[in-house]
């Protein structure tokens, strides 16, 4: 084994380090990561510390001012000394009243049907007064319908059009009562402004919380990801040495029994060379006195056995030709060979370019955002 892993060095196709050095790796990696989490921390604080002093700075609490603007001694909201047209509107609109809106709803036809009724008898007195029977009923009637419509309008239907209806009484009772019902919910409708203000305002200051606390959020989960990612290297180092010894140990048995196998086929050989040509009835004439010998024995000695020498003088051989061979060259009877070097050397280049190229864990908000999107999509290209 370890014969083939300085053949591997040697052949510099890939190198290999022992636990030793792995855990020295760790410590100097580990030493570095605590370094550079110690030097972030202190960036950051002295980051947060500089921004609150520029906020100190440029902050400052508004002071009322003392001085009192002055005043005429003859101007008022009522008089103003300076002339305004907006004034002159304001007094004429007090002057007018509000706008005499009728508390109930009436139809045209309904509201107006005694004027209606006058104009509809004019029309039909004015149609009889041209015809040749009626036109003196008609003329007669015609003056008194005049007059009498005329005296009595006003008073069943002509007041309420020509002057304002006579309900100052019923406005200034809705009006006073519409000031008393906003003077006693004045207090909960401040409350539920309040209240609701209170809430933007809680809100607005949970966002303050998270910007004041985004330098320690950004810098755990740099750090967390750096050991994520720490671990994850960690992990794929000690797996791809671990496939390369196990690839080496796998080639290795399967060259000793290769090895073990030509031993095998060279013993075979030997004994199909001994049974062909004219030796074959000899061997077999040997080999059944050996079973006789046997069986009257009882066990198989195989002393007189014709192929057993064949069999061990092919096998010392071979082992005479593997002892006698240096201990460099014994390695490399089992020693892994070019083809089987370079497998082992694209397998592992295969599992770094996966890793390489397998993009981080990373939350899926995260990975929505497009400058994440951008470097995700050229992660290990």
């Amino acid at each position: 084994m370890h014969s083939t892993l300085r053949v591997f060095t040697k052949n510099n196709c890939l190198s290999f380090t022992n636990m030793n050095r792995f855990s020295t790796a760790a410590q100097v990696a580990q030493a570095n990561y605590s370094k550079f989490r110690a030097d972030y921390s202190a960036s950051v604080a002295a980051f947060q510390q500089r921004i609150k002093t520029i906020e100190k700075e440029n902050t400052g609490s508004m002071k009322k001012p003392m001085a009192k603007a002055y005043e005429h001694p003859y101007n008022s909201e009522h008089h103003p000394l300076n002339f305004s047209a907006v004034k002159i509107a304001e007094t004429f609109h007090d002057f007018i009243g509000p706008e005499q809106v009728s508390p109930h709803y009436e139809s045209f036809a309904m509201s107006r049907k005694f004027l209606l009724t006058f104009w509809g008898g004019f029309f039909v007195l004015n149609f009889g007064m041209a015809t040749v029977d009626l036109n003196w009923i008609m003329k007669s009637t015609y003056i008194p319908w005049i007059f009498w419509f005329q005296l009595m309008y006003f008073y069943v239907e002509g007041k309420n059009s020509m002057f304002m209806p006579l309900l100052q009484r019923f406005y200034r009772r809705a009006a006073a009562n519409e000031i008393f019902t906003m003077e006693a919910f004045y207090h909960e409708n401040i409350e539920n402004k309040l209240r609701n203000l209170m809430r933007i305002t809680k809100g607005q200051l949970e966002y303050w919380d998270i910007h004041t606390s985004y330098g320690e959020i950004r810098a755990d989960s740099i750090n967390n990801f750096l050991a994520n990612e720490y671990l994850r290297l960690q992990s794929h180092i000690t797996s791809r040495a671990l496939n390369i010894l196990k690839q080496a140990q796998a080639y290795e048995t399967m060259n000793q029994a290769a090895l073990l196998q030509k031993l095998i086929d060279d013993a075979t050989s030997a004994i199909d060379n001994a049974l062909k040509g004219d030796k074959k009835a000899e061997v077999l004439a040997r080999s059944l006195d050996s079973a006789i010998d046997g069986l009257s024995k009882g066990y198989m000695d195989y002393q007189n056995d014709p192929l057993l020498p064949l069999i061990l003088s092919s096998i010392e051989a071979n082992v005479k030709k593997i002892t006698t061979l240096s201990a460099q060259e014994q390695a490399n009877l089992i020693g892994l060979t070019a083809e089987q070097l370079k497998s082992i050397k694209e397998n592992d280049v295969r599992a770094r370019k996966e890793f390489l190229e397998s993009q981080p864990k990373l939350d899926n908000n995260l990975k929505n955002i497009e400058s994440v999107k951008k470097i995700l999509a050229t992660w290990g290209k």
